[in-house]
């Protein structure tokens, strides 16, 4: 009887850790979200863990993409140009968005990095 006890004792400890281990394991194979341009030629996309990434090109201008990401986002917390790249920041669900807008020939590369 001792061990019939311990072995029910043992299953339930079990029993109460599954939705834990559940809850990591869908964490685990989670894909982050990241929106992009309709037309975007994406070529470079990382979005199974953080820091996510996603790199496209789109024929979109600068203003109708800053448009685009404050949709989303909201207005940016802030930006920078540095060599002629323009970076937004976004805060959005506790996480930090980078969205990198560069001219590339006679489109926009878009550089984006979650976190």
């Amino acid at each position: 009887m001792n061990n019939q006890k311990h072995f029910l004792m043992i299953l339930m400890s079990f029993l109460l850790c599954l939705p834990s281990i559940e809850s990591q394991a869908q964490e685990a194979n989670s894909n982050y979200s990241i929106p992009f341009m309709d037309d975007a030629k994406i070529f470079a996309q990382f979005t199974h863990e953080l820091p996510a990434v996603m790199n496209y090109f789109t024929a979109h201008t600068e203003q109708e993409i800053i448009a685009f990401y404050e949709s989303n986002f909201g207005k940016a917390t802030s930006t920078k140009l540095k060599r002629e790249r323009l970076t937004l920041y976004f805060t959005h669900h506790d996480k930090q968005l980078r969205v990198i807008i560069s001219q590339q020939d006679k489109k926009n590369q878009v550089d984006i990095l979650l976190r």
